[in-house]
């Protein structure tokens, strides 16, 4: 079982150009002579049932590969559970790969050969990931506030490209309303904070390449608490163009505080993106699973 590579694939990623991403993996894996089977996704939370039916095969260390954006990368890692005897490889075919620039992927149909090595070379890695008491996981953030405006905005897009997260930022500059959260980090005081912007990350990038914070590692065993405080409109427009130049983790109204745990309540708006999937949840109650997932990495662990 350990020899066949599971390939969980999303035909609606990258606005259906994940089929020549499934055709360019699949020409290479035949011509290696590599066992592989096929599980095309149908609908929103497919790719976590297929994952739990995978684990659920006969013994043995499973070899999954997503084929998708993140969304679907955030489908698979639900259906995993910390424990479960599976590595899982990234071949990205979506519009914003955050989880590929972190692990370092080549991205574009034009690095499948390459991004393939990855999961071909069997060297494997261990990330972290974020867990929420309620069940949900991710490996990337979980975030309340104007990230959250920005997926409801590109639901109307009939077309998606990475310069759509942009779009749906700027319009929201001038018309979201910022909404309060509690927040309590490792056991301390809780603070009620008034903020554009809410999130706990486990990468440097959201937004399908915005670069939000410089010191995230997949591996450190922290997350990264991500508070930009309400300013006014004068000051979104300024951390809009910081966002362009990757120094929005400077601005004055922006912290970002090392956690293994922290709880978030909202007061006022409890509409949340988890990695790019929009959740209504009323309480984050998150902690930090360390080196809780097994990924294909090119780069063997020291």
């Amino acid at each position: 079982m350990a020899d066949i590579y599971h390939i969980i694939y999303n035909p609606y990623a990258n606005r259906g150009g994940s089929a020549h991403y499934l055709d360019a993996f699949c020409t290479l894996l035949d011509a290696k002579n590599t066992a592989y089977k096929v599980y095309e996704t149908a609908r929103r939370g497919h790719a976590t049932e297929i994952t739990r039916d995978i684990i659920a095969l006969a013994d043995g260390t499973k070899y999954i590969v997503i084929m998708g954006g993140d969304g679907t990368v955030h489908e698979v890692v639900n259906g995993y559970r910390q424990g479960d005897n599976v590595v899982f490889g990234i071949l990205p075919a979506g519009t914003g790969n955050d989880v590929a620039s972190m692990l370092k992927v080549p991205v574009g149909l034009e690095n499948v050969e390459a991004a393939a090595a990855n999961i071909l070379e069997k060297n494997i890695r261990q990330v972290d990931f974020i867990a929420a008491e309620h069940g949900m996981q991710s490996v990337l953030f979980f975030s309340y506030g104007i990230a959250a405006a920005m997926i409801l905005e590109m639901a109307k897009y009939k077309k998606k490209s990475k310069i759509s997260y942009y779009r749906a930022l700027l319009k929201n500059i001038f018309s979201f309303e910022a909404g309060e959260y509690d927040v309590t980090a490792d056991g301390g005081d809780t603070r009620r904070y008034k903020v554009d912007f809410c999130a706990v990350h486990n990468c440097i990038h959201a937004g399908g390449g915005m670069h939000l914070i410089s010191e995230a590692v997949m591996d450190d065993g922290f997350a990264e608490l991500f508070i930009v405080e309400n300013r006014g409109h004068f000051r979104r427009i300024l951390n809009f163009i910081s966002i362009l130049s990757k120094k929005v983790h400077l601005q004055p109204n922006a912290q970002i505080i090392k956690v293994k745990n922290v709880t978030i309540t909202p007061v006022t708006n409890n509409l949340c993106c988890v990695d790019g999937e929009n959740h209504y949840i009323d309480q984050l109650k998150l902690s930090v699973r360390h080196r809780g997932i097994s990924v294909f990495h090119k780069t063997p662990n020291a």
